[in-house]
């Protein structure tokens, strides 16, 4: 049996880490996260079985016709659907938005019931809130060894910091199940070849800069066969750093920014401007913004540069202090022994105070 297995789609999240031009331009990376979501659909078209491991909302930001409408997708497929509650969809357990599920065939589980009977297959889910250890090891000890076992969890299971952490990799490579879907953790790993989080669907902002999809799998009735990392994304995000140490013009930053690999023209791209800029050049990242628009589906520019440090002009401006001194001795160094940027850190953090170097 083929299996679909993603999580932490988020649609419909407040999108606040990207700064978009206008609402139109929110509404339509919005619009994307849903048909991100409608490929994972479709790509379980030919499954058995989609798992759903949680968030798939993002705090009831979804409308409910727009639910319904991707309800009412999920009821079509020939796949049985699961649904896990995350930490982010939370609404989900009231008993409204449980009638609604049901309705549309849609497993779900809950603490008195925590397990659907297949013919071939038994999948057990613990929501984020009703996890515990003891509750895992219930799970279990009653798993049956004719079936195939599989179990949804929404949380971290490697760092023991984060809130909604559960327990810890040995712990679920101990147990009896023979796929483990985990959701919460938005990069897509395998902590075990039956053990993984998918990512989500879709990057949400510019710390998701790795590949974005779901897994694919298959299961027999003696249990677990494979598993694949599938990639599925509309868009991407880049981070790319520009230094302008060295640099003449503005118009010659704007130049490297238009050089970058064309295949980034298309997602959203973030440019750090790092390096020393000359005082005679200005940075300003909203007009380099509105010049480069029509270049990029979108970029942003952020400003990173330290103002260039001349050794001939702070001789003269600080002459008879601190600052003097370390140049002079510096200049009085062979210049194999020379490092330049040590001396420019230093004076950066003397500068910094303007006591410190008087």
């Amino acid at each position: 049996m083929k299996f679909i297995h993603t999580a932490d789609a988020h649609l419909n999240a407040k999108l606040t880490h990207t700064a978009f031009t206008d609402s139109a331009a929110h509404e339509k990376r919005l619009y994307e996260l849903r048909e991100s979501f409608l490929r994972v659909i479709d790509a379980a078209r030919d499954a058995g079985a989609l798992f759903i491991a949680g968030d798939m909302f993002d705090d009831q930001y979804m409308p409910l016709h727009e639910m319904e409408r991707l309800f009412e997708k999920l009821k079509h497929l020939d796949a049985e659907v699961f649904i896990l509650i995350g930490n982010h969809d939370g609404f989900l357990h009231n008993k409204a938005y449980r009638s609604l599920l049901s309705a549309h065939n849609i497993h779900t589980f809950n603490k008195r019931s925590p397990k659907v009977s297949l013919e071939t297959m038994d999948v057990y889910g613990i929501n984020t809130h009703d996890f515990s250890e003891a509750f895992l090891k219930e799970l279990a000890d009653g798993v049956d060894p004719d079936k195939a076992n599989v179990l949804l969890l929404h949380g971290d299971v490697e760092r023991l910091h984060d809130e909604n952490y559960l327990t810890d990799v040995p712990t679920l490579k101990d147990l009896p199940f023979d796929y483990i879907a985990l959701g919460h953790i938005h990069q897509h790993a395998f902590l075990a070849p039956h053990i993984a989080y998918p990512g989500n669907p879709e990057p949400l902002d510019f710390t998701e800069t790795e590949q974005k999809g779901y897994i694919e799998g298959e299961l027999d009735v003696r249990g677990f066969v494979r598993a694949q990392f599938v990639p599925s994304q509309i868009r991407s995000y880049h981070v790319r750093e520009i230094s302008v140490s060295k640099v003449e013009s503005e118009s010659e930053i704007l130049d490297k920014v238009k050089d970058l690999p064309s295949g980034l023209r298309d997602g959203f791209v973030r440019v750090r401007l790092t390096g020393e800029a000359d005082e005679t050049m200005s940075i300003d990242p909203l007009q380099f913004k509105s010049i480069l628009d029509d270049y990029f589906h979108y970029i942003e520019f952020r400003d990173e540069t330290q103002a260039a440090l001349h050794l001939e002009t702070l001789k003269q401006r600080y002459k008879d202090t601190i600052v003097e001194q370390m140049i002079q001795r510096f200049e009085k160094q062979p210049p194999k022994a020379r490092d330049e940027e040590v001396l420019k850190a230093a004076l950066r953090a003397l500068l910094d105070t303007e006591e410190g170097a008087r």
